[in-house]
């Protein structure tokens, strides 16, 4: 064999080893894309459950609030416009078993609080816009870096041969970057 032939043959399989290695690297690239997409996926879908949920839970819990409040307010009114003792008894003990079982039930759902169920309303909501963001972030930097991977010399010419094209960074345009309607929410 002449020197000439063992060069050609090094050289083809320095070309081959080379477009395998980039072919790999370019499907690995894809394979982070599809992952960060998915995540995104995962992220939304938990949006779609969580909030039905997290709305109805606290239309629960402040329609229980609201009416021990107002029985809470009207006993408190017999008590102050009572004229005879026995009236103000009578008024003062069903505010004190309301009250009773208001602390049973506190004690029973340690959540009860319609603050504390906005606060965890609004933290989830602000957590959750948060995980959207952070995967909306990792998927375009994905894309970025396949793009890179199959726009720069070498990988390019593979790119060419396997018919990759550029992906499209995620941009949600303007009229879909609505905020979310909490008072519709919260009044089905």
């Amino acid at each position: 064999m002449g020197t000439i032939t063992i060069i050609s043959i090094l050289v083809a399989a320095i070309v081959v080893i080379g477009f395998i290695l980039i072919n790999n690297q370019i499907i690995a690239k894809k394979n982070q894309m599809a992952q960060a997409f998915g995540s995104i996926e995962i992220y939304l879908k938990k949006r779609f459950d969580l909030l039905p949920n997290l709305a109805a839970m606290l239309n629960k819990y402040m329609a229980h609030e609201k009416d021990i409040l107002l029985k809470v307010t009207e006993l408190r009114s017999q008590i102050e416009q009572a004229n005879e003792p026995k009236e103000k008894i009578e008024a003062s003990n069903q505010l004190t078993t309301l009250m009773g079982g208001l602390n049973i039930n506190t004690e029973s759902y340690p959540d009860l609080k319609a603050d504390k169920q906005f606060l965890n309303l609004q933290y989830e909501l602000s957590e959750m816009e948060d995980q959207i963001s952070a995967a909306r972030r990792a998927f375009n930097a994905a894309v970025t870096s396949y793009n890179n991977q199959i726009q720069m010399f070498p990988a390019s010419l593979v790119a060419g041969i396997r018919k990759d094209s550029a992906a499209t960074l995620l941009d949600i345009p303007k009229a879909q970057q609505k905020e979310i309607n909490l008072n519709e929410l919260l009044n089905n």
